[in-house]
């Protein structure tokens, strides 16, 4: 038996690598949703069968680094291609944030096993959520390839409006170890497990019925512009007026339509910096009726600050500040710490400001348009502090920061949970794709091809109303994981 044992320990540590690397084919663009299922069945498994915290915390570690050793790799491109430093560097930041989120997982084992093993099946879903929760927002967070979203195909996404992508992480979590509990010797376990994974489907069909929100009967003609510039040179000064040029002839055949919309600082200088360009489009505005929205640099000139923003012109000029600001790309935690190091490896920093986190919506007379900027689209409470003013979810990005990689694709799956959550359409532009045209029920409408110019034009309903999860975001789900665990610690201490 001693001789096994290394042999016993190495396979489990193997399948806990294995299994986290199939995590991310779960998600766009490969959309193999069960992935997930099968994914997080055997490392539950796996902790179930440990003895020791340590190990769980382990085989936990090796799970996360391989799903986000692969999953989210692409952080690498931007650094190195566009952050100014070596492919080193760029390797070793990367591998520095995989090593950090790894540890979710590798607690979540690791707690389960020290604290919670005589209820390790109620707990682990818990404490999974849990966990993504708590990297959506500890040092601002990083809320990618939770398991909730990689369901935006399957059946289980009818959830999102009533719970949101943590609430389907947990059924994800729930079936999972259901799917364990089948092959139980104890025949209640069974009957109990079986009748779960059937109530969890049921559910999703019935859920598909409901309409959380109402069609007002208004439509809007919408243009999604998409220049295409190559990041690498859309920051130069001689490039300005080129893509300038590039997106008004783009637009020029949609000043009929209600609103045109270009990308992420698709008018790559400061606000005061683009008198002419703006004055412009003023002129087509007024003689066409048509609103015109772009990304841009707001600055304020009065007190030297500057925001990634969006500029809405209609019969005035008004902006969105993007408030949940990417750090190291927009602004640099820990300034007064980090900046002398970066400042010696020759490493750029940007230093933008973040706007008020209640300015999210423009009201118009052709609509209220909840509005966020790339990122910000990771954070359903983010967007959902639009709702339910919000008619129709607008988001600007830029994903040329993560050229050909799995990025845009994940961030578009993201954009499509969104709009499932909040019941609203979900309008996507982006410099050089994957613009996109989402209705109220995730589904994407049209959507650009990457790296190509393209105009997405379409006519799209504006919705009222809210979904529970608009309402009152995660914490219905918060409040049941208290009270579970309250419950738990009563019965463990008192019978």
């Amino acid at each position: 038996m001693k001789n096994n044992s290394p042999n016993k320990l190495f396979i489990k540590r193997l399948l806990a690598l294995f299994s986290g690397g199939l995590v991310p084919f779960s998600f766009s663009p490969f959309d193999f949703y069960f992935l997930s299922f099968f994914s997080l069945a055997i490392i539950f498994y796996l902790w179930v069968k440990t003895k020791t915290a340590r190990e769980s915390f382990i085989l936990g570690y090796l799970f996360g680094f391989a799903m986000y050793g692969i999953g989210v790799n692409w952080l690498h491109i931007s650094i190195d291609l566009f952050g100014g430093v070596s492919i080193f560097f760029a390797l070793f930041f990367t591998y520095i944030l995989i090593a950090f989120i790894s540890l979710y997982p590798a607690l979540v084992g690791y707690i389960a096993t020290k604290y919670f093993k005589s209820s390790i099946f109620v707990s682990l879903p818990i404490l999974w959520v849990l966990s993504e929760w708590s990297r959506g927002w500890v040092l601002t967070g990083f809320p990618w390839l939770n398991i909730g979203t990689s369901q935006t195909n399957s059946n289980l996404s009818n959830f999102a409006p009533l719970i949101g992508d943590y609430g389907i992480s947990f059924i994800v979590c729930i079936a999972a170890i259901s799917a364990i509990k089948i092959f139980s010797p104890n025949k209640i376990e069974k009957i109990i497990s079986l009748s779960l994974l059937i109530i969890i489907f049921m559910s999703s069909i019935l859920l598909n019925k409901i309409n959380w929100t109402e069609n007002t009967g208004r439509t809007l003609n919408v243009a999604l512009v998409q220049g295409a510039i190559p990041q690498e040179i859309k920051w130069h000064p001689n490039q300005l007026k080129e893509s300038y040029n590039i997106y008004t002839q783009l637009s020029d055949p949609f000043w009929s339509s209600d609103l045109i919309i270009w990308p992420e600082t698709a008018i790559a200088s400061k606000y005061h910096m683009t008198k002419n360009f703006i004055s412009e489009i003023n002129k087509k505005q007024q003689s066409s009726n048509t609103f015109f929205m772009s990304g841009i640099v707001n600055d304020d000139v009065t007190s030297d600050k500057y925001f990634n923003s969006i500029i809405l012109i209609d019969n005035k000029h008004r902006f969105y500040n993007k408030h949940r600001l990417v750090p190291f790309g927009e602004y640099l935690p820990f300034r007064k710490i980090l900046s002398r190091p970066l400042h010696l490896l020759n490493i750029p920093i940007s230093n933008f400001s973040s706007g008020k986190k209640t300015e999210k919506n423009f009201k118009t007379s052709k609509g209220n348009f909840g509005m966020s900027i790339c990122y910000e689209s990771a954070y359903g409470n983010e967007i959902r502090r639009s709702m339910p003013d919000a008619n129709i979810l607008i988001n600007v990005s830029n994903d040329a920061w993560f050229g050909d990689s799995i990025a845009p694709h994940q961030h578009l799956q993201i954009a499509r949970m969104r709009a499932m959550e909040n019941g609203r359409y979900f309008l996507r532009a982006t410099n050089n794709g994957i613009s996109a045209i989402i209705n109220n029920k995730g589904k994407t409408i049209s959507r650009s091809p990457q790296f190509e110019k393209n105009v997405l034009n379409s006519d799209v309903e504006l919705f009222s109303g809210e979904t529970p999860f608009s309402k009152y975001g995660n914490i219905p789900l918060l409040i049941f994981f208290t009270f579970v665990f309250f419950i738990n610690i009563i019965r463990r201490d008192f019978f």
